[in-house]
C-alpha cells in the first residue's frame, strides 16, 4: 500500500527568479505563465525567498503615483528628479520577497503537505532538496489530486490492499461501503486491537476524508497483562547438590 508523496503531485518544470529580477519581468513571468508564484533562487537553485501575486499588488498600492512637491523643484531640476522617481520605482524581487518560506522535501506525504498550506496560509509550497535547492512546486490544486479518486478506487484498495494484503483478514467478515470518500467499516473482527489497527490503515488511503468506524470485535486484548512480573537476567549456574552423589 503506497502513499502518494509530494514528488507524485508536484510541477518539476519550476519558473525561478533572481533577487535581481524586476518588477516587470516578475509580473509578466507570471502572466505568460499562468501562475500566482515564483520562487527567488541563487547559485545552483537555492531557494531564498518567494514573490506572490499578493506580493506585487501590495507594492502596486504603496507605490501609487503623488504629487511632485514644488519645493523639490526648486532645488532639483526637473530632469534629474524624474530620474530619481525611476530609480525609486525600479523595484526587484529582493524588495518584494518573502524570505522565510514554507516548503516541503519530494518524500512528504501528501496529506502532511496540506497540513503545512493550510497552516500556513499560502497558495503553493516550493519543494526543495536536502540541500535547500528548488526541484518542484506543489499546489493547492495538485494537493487535491488524491481526493478525486472515485468511491470505487478507494474500496477497490482498502479491500485489496489494507484488509487481504496487508491485515491479512477474511474479506467476507468486513463490509466497506464508500460514498464520496467517506469510508464505513462494519462487521466483526476477533481481537480490538486489529480494529483499531484495521481503521487507522483504512484512514490513510489516498482519498478518504473520513471514517465511519462500526465494526465490532469479540476478545479485549488492548488490557491484557501478564500474571506476574518478568524478571530478566542471566540464567543461574548449576547447582551442585542437583548432581548424583558420585559424581561430585
Amino acid at each position: 500500500m503506497r502513499k502518494l508523496k509530494v514528488e507524485d503531485v508536484m510541477t518539476r518544470e519550476v519558473v525561478t527568479a533572481t533577487p535581481d529580477t524586476p518588477f516587470k519581468d516578475l509580473t509578466r513571468f507570471m502572466s505568460e505563465h499562468g501562475i500566482s508564484g515564483i520562487p527567488i533562487v541563487e547559485g545552483d537553485r537555492r531557494l531564498v525567498g518567494i514573490v506572490t501575486e499578493s506580493d506585487l499588488l501590495w507594492s502596486e498600492r504603496d507605490r501609487e503615483p503623488k504629487p511632485r512637491s514644488r519645493f523639490l523643484e526648486w532645488f532639483i531640476d526637473r530632469k534629474r528628479l524624474a530620474e530619481i522617481e525611476r530609480v525609486v520605482a525600479d523595484l526587484r524581487a529582493r524588495d518584494l520577497m518573502t524570505v522565510e518560506v514554507v516548503t516541503v522535501e519530494p518524500h512528504t506525504s501528501v496529506r502532511e503537505a496540506v497540513v503545512r498550506l493550510l497552516r500556513a496560509g499560502v497558495k503553493r509550497l516550493p519543494v526543495v532538496d536536502t540541500d535547500g535547492r528548488v526541484v518542484g512546486i506543489v499546489s493547492r490544486r495538485d494537493l487535491l489530486q488524491p481526493f478525486l479518486r472515485s468511491d470505487e478506487e478507494i474500496r477497490s484498495e482498502i479491500e485489496d490492499e489494507v484488509i487481504v494484503r496487508t491485515m491479512w483478514l477474511d474479506p467476507a467478515r468486513i463490509h466497506v461501503d464508500v460514498k464520496r470518500g467517506v469510508v464505513r467499516l462494519s462487521g466483526q473482527i476477533e481481537l480490538r486491537s486489529t480494529k483499531e489497527i484495521l481503521v487507522e490503515l483504512a484512514d490513510r488511503v489516498d482519498g478518504v476524508v473520513g471514517i465511519v468506524d462500526e465494526l465490532t470485535f469479540r476478545q479485549e486484548d488492548r488490557d491484557v497483562r501478564p500474571y506476574g512480573p518478568t524478571v530478566w537476567g542471566p540464567a543461574p549456574p548449576a547447582r551442585a547438590w542437583a548432581q548424583p552423589e558420585h559424581e561430585r
